[in-house]
Formats: structure tokens, C-alpha cells, sequence
């Protein structure tokens, strides 16, 4: 896999947005702005990214971090316009901003301010910063892919949705509504922008390994032994993985992948129940 010119990571402070960047970092992207709600975070992935150019030694980058509320339409505009303002072009934009469920509430039991919390951070994130990327992608020159005989393009998108996004989980309701959202519109939008040159897809991960899950599962060592129990790999991805299957929807490797939700769950769907952690109403 290979990945050229300008790239925005958004969620860049958290595990998975950090893995991404530093694995596109790795595949040759040029120039990546690290954007996240947490500015310390983001910037300490710009100093990861920035050391690991420089230990592999391959040629000029450039990599700047931003705070970036992602459900701020002017603040979310602003940032995808003054990259391209910048930098001239805005090859490849990755979402991984995101949070989880506060706890486990029925609908009938859910506060109106509770589910627009998590509608407002996923499904509205994910539209403002796919909409910002398209209006600058759609004018923007296509380029000939790194492999040849591929279609030119003039840029790639990718989502970061949940295992929540293909079915549904009883006390999650606002987190589900949400990542089924998010799953439309990349359908929609790729569908929209396939003849421009725009690729649009989406990576649905199952439980993801990092410091806050495994401080939440140490402290829980039922829901810990539950979990694992219906993981047919026996552990959790880790933001490595979910990185690399980033990575392959970003590159011309995937040039005739469109729309697609890739589920990284290590079979775990197959035999995938509505009542986790033997939860019910």
C-alpha cells in the first residue's frame, strides 16, 4: 500500500486516530494535520508522527495539530478550508473522532440530551467533515494513482464506524441510531461522488484494545471474561489492525472498493447476539 499528498486525521489524539496516522505516516503521506477536541493529544501524535518520518527517513513532510470540535460547522469548515487553502489540495480525510456510550439505557429510559450527544459526535461529525472534504475535493485536479492502469482520483475518504453500525445492541440505542447514520451517508456519498473521483468507505471495528478499555475491563473483571467469551479470536482488534484496514480503504489499493463498511471483528458478528454482556431489558 502507498499513500501520497495531503491527509487530515480528525480523533488523531485517541488510540485508533493516532495508529491511523502513524501508519499512513509510515506509507508515505506527505503532509497530515492531526486534528482532535484535545489539542495536548493531538499534538503529542503530530511529535509520534514527526519522530517516526524521521526514523524511516523518507523524504519531505510536514505535519501540523489543531483542536477541531467536529460537531462545529465553522470550526470544522475552517480547518478542511485552510489546509486546502495551505497545502493546495486534500488528498485522503480519515474520521476517527468519536466517543461510547455513557452507559447502557433502554430507549423508553433514554434522555433527549443523552441521544443527541452521541447523534451530534458521530452522525453530525462524520456529515460536516465528509461535506467540508467533498466541496474541496470536487474542485480539485485528479491525480494518477501509484499503481498504474487505476482510475485518476482526486481523493479518498474513510469513516470510522462501531461493530454497532451492522445490527443492533439493546442499551445503546443512541450509540446504534448513530453508527447506522453514519453508515448511510458513506453509501449515499459514495455513490454521489464515484464519478468525480471520490472514493467514500467506512471501517466498523468490535471492541478496540487501549488505555481506557482495558482500565474500564480491569475494573470489571466479569464484563471482561463476558467479552472476550464472545470474541471468537479470543481478544480485542487493536488500533493497529483497525489502522491498517484505514489504510487499505485510503490507498489505490482498494481503487474499486466504494462504499463498503469493512467489519474488522475477527468473526465476531457471525454469531452476533443483541444482548452483550448478558444484558437485557
Amino acid at each position: 500500500m502507498d499513500i501520497r499528498g495531503v491527509v487530515i486525521v480528525t480523533g488523531a489524539g485517541g488510540a485508533i486516530g493516532r495508529a491511523v496516522a502513524l501508519r499512513l505516516v509510515s506509507l508515505g503521506a506527505n503532509i497530515l494535520v492531526c486534528a482532535d477536541l484535545d489539542l495536548h493529544a493531538a499534538e503529542e501524535t503530530a511529535a509520534l508522527c514527526r519522530e517516526n518520518r524521521r526514523l524511516i527517513n523518507s523524504g519531505d513532510f510536514n505535519v501540523t495539530a489543531h483542536s477541531l470540535d467536529v460537531r462545529d460547522e465553522a470550526a470544522v469548515d475552517g480547518l478542511v478550508n485552510e489546509a486546502a487553502k495551505t497545502y493546495g489540495r486534500i488528498d485522503v480525510l480519515i474520521n476517527a473522532a468519536g466517543v461510547g456510550a455513557a452507559d447502557q439505557t433502554t430507549i423508553r429510559d433514554m434522555s433527549l440530551s443523552e441521544w443527541r450527544r452521541l447523534d451530534d459526535i458521530h452522525n453530525i461529525g462524520c456529515f460536516l467533515l465528509t461535506r467540508a472534504a467533498l466541496r474541496v475535493m470536487d474542485k480539485q485536479d485528479t491525480v494518477a494513482p501509484t499503481i498504474a492502469g487505476r482510475t485518476p482520483i482526486r481523493g479518498a475518504i474513510v469513516m470510522l464506524t462501531s461493530l454497532g453500525s451492522e445490527g443492533a445492541f439493546v442499551g445503546m440505542g443512541n450509540y446504534i441510531t448513530a453508527k447506522h447514520a453514519v453508515k448511510g451517508m458513506v453509501q449515499t456519498a459514495a455513490i454521489e461522488n464515484a464519478a468525480r473521483g471520490i472514493r467514500v468507505n467506512a471501517v466498523a471495528p468490535s471492541y478496540v484494545s487501549g488505555p481506557m478499555m482495558d482500565k474500564f475491563l480491569d475494573a470489571a473483571p466479569e464484563v471482561k471474561k463476558a467479552m472476550l467469551g464472545d470474541l471468537p479470536m479470543g481478544r480485542m482488534v487493536s488500533p493497529e489492525e483497525v489502522a491498517d484496514a484505514v489504510a487499505f480503504l485510503a490507498s489505490p489499493a482498494s481503487s474499486y472498493v466504494n462504499g463498503h463498511t469493512l467489519v474488522v471483528d475477527g468473526g465476531a458478528s457471525l454469531a452476533l447476539t443483541n444482548t452483550p454482556f448478558g444484558s437485557r431489558s
